[in-house]
C-alpha cells in the first residue's frame, strides 16, 4: 500500500469523480483510477461503485476513509519533526475558507505564506453548508484548518484562535422603514427577511434571536442578498465589514446588544497542526492584531 494510493482514494472520496480527483492532484485520470483500481486489487475489497455520474464509496469504502487520513496524517508528522530540526516549512494545508469575508485581507496573507515558505501548498475548500461544514470538516479530518464565525468562537472538541470581532447589520433599502435606524428584536416580527442556507453562521443567529421574522427567499451569496435588499425585496443580516463595502442599502446594529460577530481560525481540539497549518494560523492572528 502506497502514500500516493491513499491519497488517490481520499481525493476520489471528497470529490466523487476520478475527473476532479484527478484536477486536484495535478494527475490525468488515467493515474487515479489506476491507482484506485490497484488498491482495490491489494485489499481484495471493492471501495468506489462506479456509477454514471459519480462515485458511490461502498462500506468497505467508507470504513478506509479514517485509517487513510490517519496514515497520511502519521506520515505528515514524521515529516515534520525532520523539517523542524532543519528549521523549514512545508506540505499541504487544506484550508476551510467562507464567502463575504471582508474583516481581513486573505489573498495578502496567502500571497506573503508563498513568499516566505514557498513549499507549503494551500487548498482551499468552501462548504455549501458554511460554518456548520468547515466544523464537520475540521472533525473529520477533511481540513487541516478553517475559518469559522458566530456570535461565539467557543465550540466544543474545536480550538479557536481569534482573528476579528465585529457587529451584525441590518441592512435595508433607503425608503425602508427600519433604515438607518437601531432596531429591537420585535421589529423584525413579520418582516420580510432575506436567509442564508442552514449551517451558515448568520442563519443560525437568525433563527436563535429572530424566529419571528418571515423568510421570502435562501440565497448563498450574501452580495447578491445585498442587491436583493437595495430593492426593497427584504431585509438582509450581515457584517458590518461586507454592509460598508455596498452601496444602495442603509444598515444599523440592533439597538442596546448589538450582535456580536467574532471570526477565528480553528483546528480540530484532538489533531497537532502540522508546522504549515501553524504558520497560517499564526499569520492570520497576527493580520488580526493588526
Amino acid at each position: 500500500m502506497e502514500i500516493r494510493q491513499l491519497e488517490c482514494f481520499l481525493a476520489c472520496y471528497e470529490r466523487r469523480s476520478f475527473t476532479a480527483a484527478a484536477r486536484s492532484m495535478n494527475m490525468v485520470q488515467s493515474a487515479v483510477s489506476t491507482s484506485v483500481a490497484k488498491l482495490e486489487h491489494e485489499l481484495d475489497a471493492r471501495l468506489f461503485d462506479r456509477m454514471p455520474r459519480a462515485l458511490e464509496p461502498t462500506e468497505a469504502g467508507q470504513a478506509m476513509v479514517g485509517p487513510a487520513r490517519a496514515m497520511l496524517r502519521a506520515r505528515r508528522e514524521v515529516v515534520d519533526a525532520i523539517d523542524r530540526t532543519r528549521g523549514q516549512v512545508r506540505g499541504e494545508v487544506v484550508i476551510g475558507n467562507l464567502m463575504n469575508i471582508r474583516a481581513l485581507d486573505l489573498a495578502a496573507v496567502i500571497a506573503e505564506m508563498h513568499r516566505r515558505h514557498p513549499r507549503v501548498t494551500l487548498q482551499m475548500r468552501q462548504s455549501t453548508s458554511g460554518v456548520a461544514g468547515n466544523i464537520a470538516g475540521l472533525r473529520d479530518g477533511s481540513m487541516d484548518i478553517a475559518l469559522l464565525a458566530g456570535m461565539s468562537d467557543e465550540i466544543p472538541g474545536i480550538t479557536t484562535h481569534s482573528v476579528s470581532t465585529e457587529t451584525l447589520v441590518l441592512c435595508t433599502a433607503p425608503g425602508h422603514p427600519l433604515a438607518g435606524r437601531p432596531y429591537r428584536a420585535d421589529d423584525l416580527d413579520g418582516i420580510r427577511f432575506i436567509d442564508f442556507p442552514p449551517g451558515w453562521g448568520i442563519r443560525t443567529i437568525a433563527d436563535e434571536l429572530y424566529p419571528n421574522r418571515r423568510p421570502v427567499i435562501e440565497v448563498a451569496d450574501q452580495i447578491f442578498a445585498l442587491e436583493l435588499a437595495a430593492k426593497d425585496f427584504g431585509v438582509v443580516l450581515v457584517p458590518r465589514s461586507v454592509a460598508r463595502h455596498f452601496t444602495g442599502v442603509e444598515y444599523s446594529e440592533q439597538a442596546r446588544t448589538p450582535v456580536p460577530w467574532k471570526l477565528s481560525i480553528a483546528h480540530d481540539a484532538q489533531r497537532t497542526p502540522s508546522n504549515a497549518a501553524r504558520t497560517v494560523i499564526d499569520a492570520l492572528r497576527d493580520l488580526g492584531r493588526g
